[in-house]
């Protein structure tokens, strides 16, 4: 489970049944545009760059000379908000795994930055042109799971052999939008709520046949998803990257995402 399934399986958990049950790959939408298809290859590209310049090397050339431009722009912001030092250890990308008999779980960190002190901060780069409110990242899936699965499955990477919940911390940071950014911080009590919802979630999962995942009753989720053709028999109304669906998520009234018991 990651905390990209986990959110699907409760926007729609029909949508997770196909895509990690069923294993049907989700095709390309037929609405997507040229420029759809830039900004994404510009997100990835942006990626790219950072995971070079925060393993050491250079950043280089990825796209050609228009692009370059303004992921050189963003790498410039991006390296006057955190630039590298010897005083941090960096570990970009960044993909930890947990696997219990009650929770099998994994994440991939864009970056995390280790203080000498055993401070831990997780870093996630966004690329699109408008930033969720404050209060949906705070209960998001991805700010739950990452600052989770830190502190359950990254102690290799602590100099004492474990991060307290209290030393982890995680910041969202656009190049759009470079003087500003959201940090959350973390403690023990929030550690042991997360451990809860991802234990009950996780449970409700694997406890559901599946003739019982049904399909969501919101109609603004089923125009976006890329199976609306199973379902209803017409194509998705448009192009939906990552960071599109969970900018699409904070518009969802989260009285109707289905409840654990």
């Amino acid at each position: 489970m990651s905390a990209m399934s986990l959110r699907i399986y409760q926007n729609c958990p029909l949508r997770f049944k196909y895509r990690y049950l069923d294993n049907l790959s989700p095709p390309r939408p037929a609405g997507a545009t040229e420029e759809d298809r830039r900004a994404m290859e510009r997100g990835d590209h942006f990626h790219l760059m950072a995971r070079r310049y925060y393993a050491g090397l250079d950043p280089a050339t990825v796209a050609d000379p228009v692009e370059q431009q303004q992921l050189d722009h963003w790498m410039g912001l991006l390296q006057g908000f955190l630039p590298r030092s010897f005083d941090r250890t960096f570990y970009p990308e960044l993909e930890l795994r947990l696997n219990r008999p009650d929770m099998r779980l994994m994440a991939k960190f864009d970056l995390v930055a280790v203080d000498p002190d055993g401070r831990a901060t997780i870093y996630d780069w966004k690329t699109e042109r408008r930033m969720p409110r404050r209060s949906y990242l705070v209960k998001s899936m991805q700010t739950l799971v990452y600052r989770y699965m830190l502190c359950a499955a990254g102690g290799a990477y602590s100099p004492f052999g474990r991060f307290r919940p209290e030393q982890v911390s995680m910041i969202y940071w656009n190049p759009i939008h470079a003087d500003r950014w959201e940090r959350f911080d973390y403690s023990e009590a929030q550690f042991r709520l997360d451990e809860e919802h991802l234990q009950r979630l996780i449970a409700q999962i694997l406890a559901t046949p599946p003739e019982r995942f049904t399909a969501t009753p919101e109609q603004a989720v089923c125009a976006r998803c890329e199976y609306q053709m199973l379902c209803h028999g017409r194509r998705t109304e448009e192009l939906e990257s990552e960071e599109q669906e969970w900018l699409f998520d904070e518009e969802l009234s989260w009285d109707t995402l289905p409840d654990l018991p």
